[in-house]
């Protein structure tokens, strides 16, 4: 098995997060992992904002579903991944990039921190117009996905009851996937 397909088995998404800092050499790794990401005409049209300080946690906090809120608020790290449009790499034919360009890069994020033992579980229950005026982006900057990264925890006393146990995580099979011409 390659080094990456180990990697894509072994991420998890918990939510039960110990309170456990995340270390700067760590977040510096996951920052590398989004910054090297390949991009459309190289355009990189992602930005990340880290949300590390107790203040910056509260505020990303107050932008989740409260669903989310309940047990992402255990998270020792939030990340925002936004795109800069103004950074899009739109084809002649009207295809635009910005998005499917920073998936890539959370992707890129996720699977680093599957390295460092961390969990990185993406979140689409955020309100978009509350993140823009909390955290100021500019209205160019489109909010794609939020993160809540920590170290797991077997104590999910934190974790809605609707959330609990970790479900089997199954996937479609190669032949509903692809197709080999």
């Amino acid at each position: 098995m390659i080094a990456i397909t180990d990697l894509l088995h072994r991420r998890s998404a918990t939510r039960a997060f110990a309170f456990e800092p995340v270390d700067d050499e760590a977040i510096a790794d996951l920052i590398d992992a989004a910054r090297l990401t390949p991009s459309c005409y190289n355009k990189q049209p992602w930005r990340f904002m880290f949300l590390e300080t107790p203040e910056a946690r509260a505020w990303g906090c107050e932008v989740l579903a409260e669903g989310n809120r309940a047990w992402a608020s255990h998270a020792p790290l939030l990340v925002i991944a936004y795109a800069r449009r103004d950074d899009d790499c739109v084809l002649p034919d009207g295809r635009a990039y910005f998005a499917f360009d920073t998936g890539m890069a959370v992707m890129s994020l996720i699977l680093a921190a599957t390295e460092l033992d961390l969990v990185a579980r993406p979140m689409a229950g955020f309100d978009p117009d509350k993140l823009r005026a909390r955290f100021q982006l500019d209205p160019a900057d489109e909010p794609l996905v939020m993160l809540a990264i920590g170290y797991p925890s077997s104590d999910d006393a934190h974790v809605p009851e609707a959330y609990k146990g970790n479900r089997p995580r199954s996937r479609k099979s190669a032949d509903e996937v692809v197709r080999r011409l």
